[in-house]
C-alpha cells in the first residue's frame, strides 16, 4: 500500500483525529483547564449573572462584541456559574476543533476533491496554534466552526444540489456567521453573488438568501438602535481598532513612533472614564491628530500590521524560545512560502482560482492593515484556509497525475 493510500483515507484520518482530540483533554486537563479570557467573556458573565448585553455594567447595554460568541459562553455561565464553565467550554471547543477537519473534508468531497480534502484536515489537525487555541475563550474558534459548515453548505448550492430547505439553512447560517465575525460578511456577499455569475442559483434564490439572511441579522440592529438611539450595524468599536494600530507596544518597525507614551497613558485614562461611543470619538479624534502630524503614518501602520499578521505580533516578534520559534515563527514561514508556491501554480494552471483566491485573502488582510493587528488570533480566523489551498495545490501538482487535467478536477471555476 502506497504512503498516501494508507493516510488519505476515514479510517486512519479519524484514529489520527481522535488521538489528537484526547491528547488535548489530557493537555487541559494537565493544565486545570486554565484558560484566557477577554471581552466577549466579561460581557457574558454580565449577561447571565445581571441579564444585560454589557461590557461594563457601569455604562448599561453594549455593542462592544458581536453577539454570538459572548451568549455562547453565557449559556455555560448560566448552567454551571463562572467558574465551572470553562472547563465545559473548552471541552466544547476541542470537540468543534475534532469537527471542523471532519466539516473541511465533506466540503471538499462534495467538490470532487476528496484527497484534498484529507490534506487540509491533516495540515489543521496538526497544526500548533490551532491544537492550543481551544483552550482560549475567544470567537475565533467559533467563527472557524460556523465558517466551515457555511462553506460546505456554500459547495452543496454550488454543485447545484440545491432545496428550499438547504436555501433556508445557508441563509440563517450566513446571519449567524455575520453575527460572529465581521471581517466575514464582504467575501460571504461576494460569494454568494458568484452563485448567480456563474448560473448554480437563479437571481429569485439569491434574492431569498439576503432576504432571510438580513431577517436573522435584524434583530441585532434594531437592538442595537433601541439601546442606543443610533445605527449600530455591526459592533461599535471601528476607530478604537484604527487607533491601536497606532500604538507604541504594536510596533515592530523600529521608526513606527506615532504616540508617545505618556500621551498614551492620558488616552487610556481618558477612556476609562466614559462609555464605549464617547470612546470611539476620543480615538477618532487621536487618530485625525497622528495622520495630520504624519501624513505616512497609514501606510507605516499598515506595513507593520501587514507584519504582525502574516508573521507574528510585536509581542512574539523578539520571543525566541523554543515553543514561539519552532510552533509559531517556522511554521508561519513554511506555509506562507508553500502559500506563495501554491498562488503560482493557480496562476499558471487556473487564472480564475488564483484570482478568487487573491481576492479572499486580500479582504481577510485588509481589514487589519486598516485596524491593528496585534493578536495571533487574527490570523487563525483564516489560517486553515490558506492550509486548505496548500492542499489543494499539493494534490493536483504531486497526487493527481491520472487525473486529464487540473482544470477538470478543480470543479470551482
Amino acid at each position: 500500500m502506497r504512503f498516501a493510500d494508507f493516510f488519505l483515507n476515514w479510517k486512519t484520518f479519524l484514529i489520527f483525529n481522535v488521538l489528537i482530540f484526547a491528547i488535548k483533554i489530557f493537555f487541559s486537563v494537565y493544565h486545570n483547564f486554565s484558560a484566557e479570557y477577554f471581552e466577549d467573556w466579561r460581557i457574558a458573565k454580565n449577561v447571565a449573572l445581571d441579564e444585560v448585553y454589557s461590557l461594563n455594567l457601569k455604562y448599561g447595554s453594549s455593542a462592544y462584541k458581536l453577539p454570538v460568541y459572548p451568549l455562547f459562553l453565557s449559556f455555560f455561565i448560566k448552567i454551571f456559574g463562572a467558574l465551572g464553565a470553562v472547563k465545559f467550554i473548552i471541552i466544547t471547543q476541542h470537540i468543534f476543533y475534532f469537527s471542523i477537519p471532519v466539516v473541511i473534508i465533506k466540503t471538499f468531497e462534495n467538490l470532487n476533491l476528496k484527497v484534498a480534502g484529507f490534506l487540509s484536515a491533516y495540515l489543521f489537525i496538526f497544526s500548533p496554534s490551532y491544537f492550543y487555541y481551544s483552550n482560549i475563550l475567544e470567537a475565533t474558534n467559533l467563527f472557524i466552526l460556523f465558517f466551515a459548515v457555511w462553506l460546505y453548505l456554500y459547495s452543496e448550492l454550488w454543485m447545484q444540489r440545491r432545496s428550499l430547505w438547504k436555501l433556508i439553512t445557508f441563509s440563517v447560517m450566513t446571519a449567524i456567521l455575520a453575527l460572529t465575525q465581521v471581517v466575514a460578511i464582504p467575501l460571504m456577499i461576494l460569494m454568494i453573488l458568484l452563485l448567480f455569475f456563474y448560473k448554480k442559483l437563479l437571481v429569485k434564490n439569491i434574492a431569498l438568501v439576503f432576504l432571510i439572511a438580513g431577517i436573522c441579522y435584524s434583530p441585532w440592529v434594531i437592538r442595537n438602535y433601541i439601546s442606543f438611539d443610533k445605527l449600530v450595524m455591526s459592533k461599535s468599536p471601528v476607530w478604537q481598532n484604527i487607533y491601536l494600530g497606532y500604538v507604541s507596544e504594536y510596533q515592530i518597525l523600529p521608526d513606527n513612533h506615532f504616540i508617545t507614551e505618556q500621551d498614551e497613558k492620558k488616552i487610556a485614562v481618558h477612556i476609562g472614564e466614559n462609555d464605549e461611543f464617547v470612546g470611539e470619538q476620543i480615538y477618532e479624534n487621536e487618530v485625525h491628530k497622528i495622520i495630520e502630524a504624519d501624513q505616512w503614518a497609514p501606510l507605516k501602520k499598515g506595513i507593520n500590521n501587514l507584519i504582525s499578521l502574516w508573521y507574528v505580533p510585536k509581542r512574539y516578534f523578539d520571543d525566541n524560545s523554543l515553543s514561539i520559534l519552532v510552533g509559531r515563527k517556522a511554521y508561519v514561514m513554511i506555509i506562507n512560502i508553500l502559500l506563495l508556491l501554491s498562488l503560482l501554480y493557480f496562476f499558471k494552471n487556473n487564472k480564475s482560482l488564483f484570482l478568487f483566491l487573491c481576492v479572499v485573502f486580500a479582504g481577510f488582510t485588509f481589514p487589519y492593515l486598516v485596524g491593528h493587528a496585534a493578536n495571533i488570533r487574527f490570523k487563525l480566523d483564516f489560517e486553515w484556509i490558506q492550509n486548505s489551498v496548500i492542499a489543494l495545490f499539493i494534490f493536483l501538482k504531486y497526487l493527481n497525475k491520472k487525473q486529464p487535467s487540473d482544470k477538470e478536477t478543480v470543479n470551482l471555476f
